[in-house]
């Protein structure tokens, strides 16, 4: 069940980022904590328990043409706002408050309430994960608006420095979606494998991360599921990081090869062992939800179709339109 990520892509990170919120959006709960509630932004702490619901989407801008945001949610029965995080790569790259600002303001506009006599304009609530930064990147970033009669309006887009955080600030604050970017702050030594001593770091590193990934999910702080996407989303990053540095070799080496079975995986390959219908058959529940889900996406299936494909008993659909229905991470997941 594990998802391979295609290669030559030209944002790897960026598309990293997205994938692990698109696949585990309950994840990006812990990111929402440290950005704005942290900073005094939004009222209350999400445990990591409430539902997600992804609002992507890609908006046409006549100037600057397509415009399309990183990761854009909503979490559901709250009424603290849409949030807007982007994932940039690039050191002290502060453009990127910009193009939020252009993609937020559109935005508003798109959803834009209009009664006979007034236009409710609301912009989301924006933040931004710098994966390398300098002395110079800010922490904070304030947006001014002047508007007509004099009047001003502003707001604050936060940020979170990769380099701030070490992986025992990552896990305590549960914020495993950074896990896999941790080699960020470790490229000087990524770029110098060939020597034993820094070889050495980064392969113990690369080891702890998957050690932690595995009693995560054993213990059910994370699921199977979650903690496979983190891994592949993990195998990602360093790969594109030894591609720039030129140390290709040293890091498939580190990686040895390896292929880890979290519980999502071990259901799978059960599945292939003993037949997909008993496979299936005997994995959880939220196994089979997201596989519905994909064959939904993926195949531009209904959910009956879906479940049909999946081999789920017909005896059973009701009690999965219900899973569907109730812990549906996008729109409309329960189609007629």
């Amino acid at each position: 069940m594990s998802e391979t990520y295609p290669k030559g892509l030209s944002k790897p990170y960026d598309s990293a980022f997205k994938s692990i919120i698109q696949k585990c959006p309950r994840l990006a709960l812990f990111l929402i904590n440290e950005l704005f509630f942290k900073n005094g932004l939004i009222q209350s702490e999400y445990t990591g328990s409430e539902r997600v619901k992804l609002l992507n989407r890609e908006l046409t801008d006549l100037e600057f043409g397509n415009l399309e945001e990183d990761i854009r949610l909503v979490v559901e029965k709250d009424e603290q706002g849409i949030f807007h995080m982007e994932c940039e790569s690039t050191a002290g790259d502060t453009r990127v408050m910009l193009r939020m600002v252009r993609y937020d303001t559109r935005s508003a506009v798109e959803d834009a309430l209009i009664t006979d006599n007034c236009i409710h304009v609301r912009i989301d609530d924006s933040g931004v994960l710098f994966l390398r930064s300098t002395k110079n990147t800010p922490s904070m970033v304030k947006v001014i608006l002047e508007c007509p009669q004099g009047n001003k309006v502003s707001y604050k887009i936060p940020t979170l420095k990769l380099q701030d955080y070490t992986l025992k600030e990552m896990l305590d604050k549960k914020l495993f979606i950074l896990l896999p970017f941790l080699f960020f702050n470790y490229e000087k030594q990524l770029g110098n494998a060939s020597d034993p001593h820094d070889y050495e770091e980064i392969k113990n590193l690369f080891e702890t991360i998957i050690q932690y990934l595995q009693e995560l999910a054993d213990n059910e702080t994370i699921t199977g599921y979650e903690a496979s996407t983190l891994y592949d989303a993990l195998k990602v990053v360093i790969e594109a990081l030894g591609e720039k540095h030129k140390t290709d070799k040293e890091v498939q080496t580190i990686m040895g090869g390896k292929v880890l079975e979290f519980s999502a995986d071990k259901y799978y390959n059960a599945g292939k062992k003993e037949g997909l219908k008993e496979g299936r058959e005997a994995g959880k529940d939220e196994e089979r939800v997201f596989n519905i889900r994909n064959a939904m996406d993926k195949l531009s299936m209904t959910a009956e179709a879906a479940m049909d494909f999946i081999e789920i008993p017909v005896e059973e659909h009701e009690k999965y339109a219900l899973l569907l229905k109730e812990n549906a991470p996008l729109d409309s997941y329960v189609q007629s």
